[in-house]
């Protein structure tokens, strides 16, 4: 049997939850923050109109509002992209129990005894992006391939709410010209 593998990403999760919200902030530059008292004053997640301004995950919050000084910040509320988290896994139940989390708003799926059901990876992919968005309000971006690594590949390559299929018959042009760095776990030191 032909391996399938899809790789979900939730696109700006914890942004996208507080924007679902608080829909007055959707087109305003937001990060989701830990604790600045508490001295966990980071990014943890940012919109893509903070991100236009350069800003990244990880960075501190005083940078950031340099960076961006109309930028809004959210306290983070991991009850609810817990909550969200789950409502994905349930989606995700409904093509296949074979489900690998990699955090709570990434998952790899395999559908190799699904996709006589319900179609290629592709149509997978799309029916869960569309489902997302319907019943969630949230976008994904999906990744799908022949192993893991190129589908996590492939859903970092498009965002947001895209699907990218890197397949045997043309991984060689997709993946190759790229920097290495794009795999998954190959970093500076690697």
């Amino acid at each position: 049997m032909k391996r399938t593998i899809l790789h979900v990403d939730l696109n700006n999760f914890y942004a996208s939850v507080e924007c679902l919200y608080r829909p007055e902030l959707r087109d305003k530059p937001v990060i989701v923050c830990g604790d600045a008292e508490a001295r966990h004053g980071i990014v943890l997640a940012k919109n893509y109109p903070a991100k236009a301004y350069g800003i990244k995950t990880g960075d501190v919050i005083w940078q950031a509002k340099q960076k961006c000084p109309g930028l809004i910040t959210v306290p983070a509320n991991f009850r609810q992209y817990l909550r969200f988290s789950r409502l994905a896994r349930e989606i995700f139940a409904d093509y296949t129990d074979l489900i690998e989390e990699f955090g709570v708003d990434e998952a790899w799926l395999d559908v190799s005894g699904s996709v006589w059901r319900y179609g290629s990876g592709r149509s997978i992919a799309g029916e869960i992006r569309r489902r997302f968005k319907t019943e969630l309000g949230l976008t994904g971006s999906v990744g799908v391939s022949f192993n893991k690594i190129f589908a996590k590949l492939g859903s970092d390559m498009r965002k947001p709410d895209a699907t990218t299929v890197i397949a045997e018959d043309n991984f060689r042009e997709v993946v190759w010209p790229l920097p290495v760095g794009q795999l998954l776990y190959v970093g500076r030191s690697t």
